[in-house]
């Protein structure tokens, strides 16, 4: 960090973003910009250059208005010509009743102070900001409200502010990274896999597929609002609407829709509405789902539907955790007994005991780490990172391919489909052939030193470069075998989300033997994929158990 802070941008160096951004999208995106894209840009290549700046300064800010008396910039003088230009030029426009249905906007970037001079029937000082605001919408008219503020002082309300906000989605691929992308990386904060620019191929190959991934955006930040002030029954009613408009949505966005439904279900849940619930979840492809579908439907006292989503989730189930909660919920539901004894949890009634001293509570596993040094072990954390560690290294070309058509603009840390079911499908013969290339573990060692070595600092989806991840790679593949370590990769590569989490916590290790190590406090409990990484390990001869940890 230190050798950061001797960093020093050039005074303009958003312009320079800014024109790589856009010189980016024109040649990436050239066949779906409309015509007014294309003419936003031939005005804004007809700035001056210090107008250029100022109204990237503003489209770099949140909202629609400024004020023009702390407009202030050192690398810029002349402010009032600059507006004035940009003014000319359509950019911006003097506050004026026009921008009426922009009200709520305005309202919102003033004081309180401010906005307590608007009323014709004064608030109350000890008035909340939000609450004065919503008393100023209903008390007065929105032209009257503009001239109010436009009389205290001056205002400009910037223009463009969809094109410039397109451009930089097609660009980002989504709505919430923005310019300080280029600020950190060129800062020294974070170091990005760098490919070429003419290997980054478009996010969105049709304009479709740019517009439905936007609007599927806007509506995700609807529902965030909704949840605020509409009764669930009306959500429920306005997104139904929504999904029967939505016939020929592309593929792109689909995943989006998939993830909206399951927020709406959760708070339809949550809200204690179940039958809606249930008529969400019945739409929603996502894993996560069915669970909370079969929960629901339990509630609602439903047992035979219940129960025939049990099996179907067993017979075709997505990841461990629906399976083993289908079994555990399928038994319930049979039984009668909510109080059944969970396969997670007679796992841990059947694991080994230990007592630690009780200065380590709330730090349990260091402090069975601490107890493992005494005597005579070494033990590491591990849990995820680990594995992840070695998965990254091992394919880290692979996951980093730019043939593969899933990375598009240079901040990428990861690809695009990492968490889809394509990317161990696109990826399958090259996984497989990777790791046929190794004859020995020794071979596999090296081969991850190297990549380790290279590519150190780099911005990814699973290596922390630390130091003692390294020598916990090391040891624990020198102590499992390229065999084993192989079944253990592939697995986790057809399912990164799932399959990249659930491992035990610690490593632990002497000069002969080996564990991993699940560890437990009196009040914690196994999870469904814990339990499955335990059972993985036991049938495949990699040493792992559960640890139950008590305090004197």
């Amino acid at each position: 960090m230190s050798e950061n802070q001797n960093l020093v941008l050039p005074p303009k160096y958003y312009l320079d973003y800014f024109n790589y951004l856009l010189d980016f999208v024109k040649d990436k995106y050239k066949h779906i910009l409309q015509e007014n894209e294309w003419r936003f840009l031939r005005k804004f290549y007809g700035l001056s250059e210090d107008a250029q700046c100022l109204f990237i300064r503003f489209t770099n800010r949140k909202g629609l208005f400024f004020r023009t008396k702390k407009l202030e910039y050192e690398e810029l003088s002349e402010i009032k010509d600059l507006l004035e230009e940009l003014s000319q030029k359509e950019f911006v426009e003097w506050l004026n009743p026009a921008h009426a249905p922009f009200v709520h906007d305005l309202l919102l970037v003033n004081t309180k102070a401010e906005l307590l001079k608007i009323p014709s029937e004064k608030a109350a000082k000890s008035i909340q900001k939000d609450e004065l605001i919503e008393h100023i919408r209903l008390t007065e008219k929105p032209e009257f409200i503009v001239s109010q503020i436009a009389s205290q002082q001056e205002w400009v309300k910037v223009n463009f502010e969809f094109e410039t906000a397109f451009l930089k989605f097609l660009f980002f691929g989504n709505r919430y990274m923005d310019m300080t992308e280029f600020v950190v990386r060129d800062l020294g904060f974070v170091q990005y896999f760098q490919h070429d620019d003419d290997k980054l191929v478009a996010r969105f190959e049709t304009r479709k597929d740019a517009e439905d991934k936007w609007m599927l955006s806007d509506q995700a930040e609807l529902f965030e609002q909704l949840k605020k002030t509409e009764e669930p029954e009306d959500i429920f009613d306005w997104f139904m609407t929504l999904n029967s408009s939505l016939h020929t949505l592309s593929e792109v966005a689909k995943p989006s829709l998939e993830r909206l439904k399951y927020k709406i279900g959760r708070h339809l849940e949550r809200t204690k509405n179940l039958e809606l619930a249930v008529e969400i979840y019945n739409i929603c492809t996502l894993p996560a789902a069915s669970e909370r579908h079969i929960r629901s439907l339990n509630k609602l006292g439903k047992n035979a539907e219940a129960l025939a989503l049990c099996q179907d989730l067993m017979a075709h189930s997505h990841n461990a955790d629906e399976v083993f909660f289908a079994k555990d919920f399928s038994e319930r539901i049979i039984q009668k007994s909510p109080r059944r004894k969970k396969l997670t949890t007679e796992k841990l009634h059947q694991s080994e005991q230990i007592t630690i001293p009780s200065e380590f509570r709330g730090q349990v596993e260091l402090g069975t780490i601490a107890h493992f040094i005494s005597q005579g072990q070494m033990a590491i954390f591990s849990e995820n990172y680990l594995w992840r560690g070695l998965f990254g290294l091992i394919f880290w070309d692979i996951i980093f391919d730019p043939s593969l058509v899933a990375f598009h603009h240079p901040f990428q840390r990861r690809p695009s489909d990492l968490h889809l079911p394509d990317f161990y499908e696109k990826r399958k013969e090259s996984i497989h052939a990777h790791l046929d290339t190794f004859e020995d573990t020794d071979e596999l060692l090296v081969f991850m030193r190297e990549k380790y070595v290279a590519n150190e600092g780099i911005a990814n989806p699973f290596v922390l470069w630390l130091d003692e991840l390294w020598d916990g790679i090391r040891i624990a593949t020198q102590f499992i075998g390229l065999d084993k370590l192989k079944g253990i990769l592939v697995h986790m590569s057809k399912d990164i989300a799932e399959n990249s989490r659930g491992f035990p916590d610690l490593f632990v290790w002497d000069e002969e033997n080996y564990a991993f190590v699940e560890v437990k406090s009196p009040t914690d409990n196994l999870s469904n994929r814990q339990l499955f990484w335990l059972g993985y390990f036991e049938e495949n001869g990699i040493n792992a158990h559960v640890l139950r940890v008590f305090f004197q």
